[in-house]
Order: C-alpha cells, then sequence, then structure tokens
C-alpha cells in the first residue's frame, strides 16, 4: 500500500509540476517511479489490447479509491507469502508459516508502527541475516485472506474453513462460512468467464457478486483474535512402518506440516531437519526439536526421508502423551493428535495464540 500511495502522490505531484520536489522531500527515487510508471503503460496496453479492460481508463479505475479491495488485489498477488500478526501486551510477534518468528525489515513503513491493525501481512520479499525479515509489507484482514488468498476448504466442523492444508483455521458463524466459499467461488468462475471471453462484461455481468466483495472486504472491522489449542478435525497418522508411497496423510495434512504446526502451537522453533546421503544412494534424516532428536530410514529421495522423520517424531508423541492407537480395520476413527500431543509440548507461558482465527 507503501508503494501505491507514493505512486499516487507522485503523480499528483506531477501533474501540479513539482514532482522533483515531492521525491526530494519523501526520499523517494525520481527513475524508479518513472520505471514504474513505465511498466504501468505496458501492463495497461497488454491488457487492453487484449480486450481484458476497457480503453477507457475513468472506468478502469473506477474502484480504485476503494483501500480494502486494492489490499484484496495485493493479497491476490503476494499470497502465499503471509505472516501472521500476533499482538501482545506491549509488542507484536510476526510468523510465518516456513520459518516462524520472523521480524519486519527496519526501514519498512510497518515497522515504524507500534500497532499494525490486521491479523495478517502479506509481504514480498524475505531477508536472513541474522534473522529472517521481510520487507514490502501490506497488512490485510481476515476477509480479505479468504477472498483474495488461495483455495479454502471446509474443516470438520460447522463454521470452520481452513487454509494451506489446515496451517491457517478460521472458526466463524456456520451461515458466515457458506458465505465466503458460495461467493468465492462465484468470484473464481466470474473471473475465469473474463478471460475465457474478453468481450464479457464483468462490471454488468457481476455487478452484484463485486458487490458483495467490496461490502465484505470493507466491512470486516478485524475483530477476530488468535486462538490457543482449538480444537479442530484430527488427522489421523499413519503408522512409523508406512512405505511413505503416499505423501499426505489423513484430512490432506503433510507430516512435515502438521509436526511444525503442533510445535508453532506450542511456542516453539519449528523443526530443524538434516539430511545425509548415504552410500547406498539413499537419505536418511534427522528432525531436532527441543533438543530431541528423531531419526527417520533411509529413503530414495531427500523428502521422503525428512517426511520418514517427521512420522517418526509424530509416533513418538503419540506414544508419549498418551493417545490411543485406533483399530487397524476402523478406518474412520480418527487419532486425537493435537489436546494430548499440544499438553506435552507447551510450556507455561502467561499469553499464547496460534494461527486459528475466530470471528
Amino acid at each position: 500500500m507503501a508503494l501505491v500511495r507514493a505512486y499516487e502522490g507522485w503523480k499528483d505531484a506531477e501533474r501540479e509540476g513539482s514532482a522533483y520536489e515531492y521525491c526530494w522531500r519523501n526520499f523517494l527515487s525520481s527513475q524508479t517511479l518513472q520505471a514504474i510508471h513505465s511498466l504501468r503503460k505496458q501492463f495497461s496496453y497488454i491488457l487492453k489490447d487484449s480486450g481484458l479492460i476497457d480503453s477507457d481508463g475513468n472506468t478502469n479505475n473506477s474502484l480504485s479509491h476503494n483501500q480494502s479491495l486494492v489490499r484484496g488485489i495485493i493479497c491476490s498477488g503476494l499470497f502465499p507469502g503471509i505472516a501472521s500478526v500476533v499482538h501482545r501486551e506491549s509488542s507484536m510477534s510476526f510468523k510465518t508459516m516456513d520459518d516462524g518468528q520472523v521480524l519486519l525489515y527496519a526501514n519498512s513503513v510497518n515497522a515504524k508502527y507500534q500497532t499494525i491493525p490486521y491479523p495478517w501481512l502479506v509481504f514480498g520479499e524475505k531477508v536472513k541475516v541474522n534473522a529472517v525479515f521481510i520487507r514490502d509489507s501490506t497488512g490485510v484482514s481476515d476477509s480479505i485472506l479468504i477472498l483474495f488468498g488461495g483455495a479454502v476448504a471446509k474443516g470438520g466442523m460447522a463454521g470452520h474453513l481452513k487454509m494451506l492444508d489446515g496451517y491457517i483455521d478460521f472458526f466463524m458463524d456456520p451461515s458466515l462460512s457458506e458465505c465466503y466459499l458460495q461467493l468465492k467461488e462465484e468470484l473464481d468462475k466470474l473471473i475465469q468467464q473474463k478471460l475465457e471471453d474478453p468481450n464479457f462484461d464483468i462490471h454488468k455481468e457481476g455487478k452484484y457478486i463485486l458487490f458483495a466483495v467490496q461490502e465484505l472486504a470493507a466491512g470486516d472491522l478485524c475483530e477476530g483474535r488468535f486462538v490457543f489449542g482449538r480444537e479442530t478435525s484430527r488427522a489421523r497418522l499413519r503408522s512409523p512402518e508406512d512405505d511413505g508411497k503416499s505423501n499426505l496423510i489423513k484430512d490432506g495434512m503433510n507430516p512435515k506440516s502438521l509436526l511444525q504446526t503442533l510445535l508453532m502451537r506450542a511456542g516453539h522453533t519449528p523443526p530443524r531437519y538434516k539430511t545425509k546421503h548415504l552410500k547406498t544412494n539413499e537419505f536418511r534424516a534427522v528432525v531436532e526439536f527441543k533438543g530431541m532428536q528423531f531419526v527417520g530410514k533411509p529413503k530414495r529421495n531427500k523428502q521422503l526421508a525428512e517426511r520418514d522423520a517427521a512420522i517418526e517424531a509424530l509416533g513418538w508423541l503419540t506414544q508419549t502423551s498418551g493417545v490411543k492407537a485406533p483399530d487397524e480395520n476402523d478406518d474412520d476413527s480418527p487419532l486425537d493428535l493435537t489436546d494430548s500431543m499440544l499438553k506435552l509440548l507447551t510450556r507455561p507461558r502467561r499469553h499464547s495464540k496460534n494461527s486459528s482465527r475466530k470471528r
């Protein structure tokens, strides 16, 4: 959003003949803004040439004043570069799925604020120095993330939506969750129809869909909260003896993702994997967390080796936490991983939150 506003301010100053002063006053590069302007013209020409937008610039920019919609477009372009914004008593923390806790780059606009009134940040770049920093970030609400982010699926209970294979969970009124799912589906169909038929009048035919999207995006006051240990439909863990041919366990969860999710929900750093190439041309992986190591079986590639190590760790957590294994003949019997395993992993803290959102 800062880049959008900087560009708009520069164009206004250019019309008034004070573009140079604007750049000097705001520490902006005139050459960079000129390059952005040139790229915008090229993109606009390509879209007009393909028939996807009208030649009338005023019509194309009729919604450019809608900040929520602009944030949605930015979210769509930067997803899955997303970090959660967890507010504490006197500070904020940021977490990504791949890196765990991250920091805002010191020179970024959002780093200057004491609080960010959004639960999520979408970002364009990560930089690793002594820690992982995110740059070019924009705050988005739950509604924007659901409508403009990645695929969303129904969870195991009424009002439960999940994203990124269940790494992000949303809990809300069942009627509202159905509204989100149906609206997202209709919006995707509308965009697909426009791409297939450039002459399709999206403003006329999709008038009410676009209006509903704008209302939901603009009306989200970010009143949800992160909830620790929220119960969801449990994944069933495959046996450590599993050959690993299936990449996913029940409920669409990858073992590595499940292990990382459990650790982060318990307040720990993500697990670390070390993989060794054996003389047999196979790979063996070791996963480390909380000062413990779990060794997987030799596998034909690094990915399968790390997966097997994660299964070994999950198997140990299952046994140690006292979770009973399901009957081998009962394929629909869910294995309760979260409650007992989180109790085992969780260390005492005054405030514990995770990537589940309650609306």
